[in-house]
């Protein structure tokens, strides 16, 4: 799933958030998408996270840059309906709705 949505626009981490690459852990290789951010994050991480299998949890997902927003999980039902309730969606406006619930 992450090689495929780490290209959105938008990705919400929350304190649940897990983030794996778990072929890694085995001796395997990133699949084509982690193969194309993994490298592209900041700093090593991306390698050391395809190298080693590593975990990452909640805002550590944000702060590597793999997660765009951090919104408390007791929230998302009330960002899902603010998100559904939209007139005409458009990314800044996702953006601003992201940033009022994003927590820092």
């Amino acid at each position: 799933g992450v090689g495929v949505s780490v290209h959105g626009h938008f990705r919400v981490a929350t304190e649940k958030t897990v983030f794996a690459m778990p072929e890694t852990a085995i001796g395997l290789f990133p699949d084509v998408g982690g193969g194309y951010f993994l490298p592209r994050l900041s700093g090593k991480i991306g390698y050391y996270l395809a190298l080693t299998g590593c975990r990452l949890k909640g805002r550590d997902v944000l702060r590597v840059g793999i997660a765009t927003h951090f919104v408390e999980s007791e929230k998302l039902p009330a960002l899902e309906k603010d998100l559904i309730s939209l007139k005409s969606p458009s990314k800044e406006k996702i953006a601003d709705l992201l940033n009022s619930y994003h927590m820092k």
